[in-house]
């Protein structure tokens, strides 16, 4: 926030009255496994009711159905693509925290929990719980 203090006065107050939960990943909760704050499902569905709201209820909502399915067996044939059970995207992550983890050294403690050291930082992980102390894994679901 000092940062931002010396970039932008008026950004920093304006943060600085807003609840760190909206807007700070490490305040919000890591149930939902999702590494980003926006959801596109919501964008992609608000454009096909822009294609279908003219038109009467039950033709709209016939409309939006044949589209949901539509998109839902075009993923179902995309899944079919994949090499393995992860999908493209997740798994282009992992082989970047793969390639980024060449300069970890892990000290195990027991019980599958490990002390990594990275350059000049350490974290806990515990592997039984997918639990990490940077706290990346709790809330992507993906390990760090």
């Amino acid at each position: 926030m000092d940062r931002m203090l010396v970039l932008s006065k008026e950004a920093h107050d304006w943060l600085e009255e807003l609840d760190p939960k909206t807007w700070v990943r490490a305040f919000q909760k890591d149930f939902p496994k999702c590494d980003v704050l926006l959801n596109n499902n919501c964008e992609v569905f608000n454009r096909y009711i822009l294609d279908a709201r003219e038109l009467p209820i039950l033709t709209m909502i016939q409309r939006i159905k044949g589209q949901m399915m539509g998109r839902h067996y075009g993923k179902q044939l995309e899944v079919l693509k994949w090499n393995g059970t992860i999908c493209p995207k997740v798994r282009k992550r992992l082989q970047r925290h793969i390639d980024a983890a060449a300069t970890c050294h892990a000290d195990p403690t027991g019980l599958g929990i490990f002390e990594v050291q990275d350059k000049n930082r350490q974290f806990s992980v515990d592997i039984s719980l997918s639990k990490c102390t940077c706290r990346r894994w709790d809330l992507t679901g993906i390990p760090c």
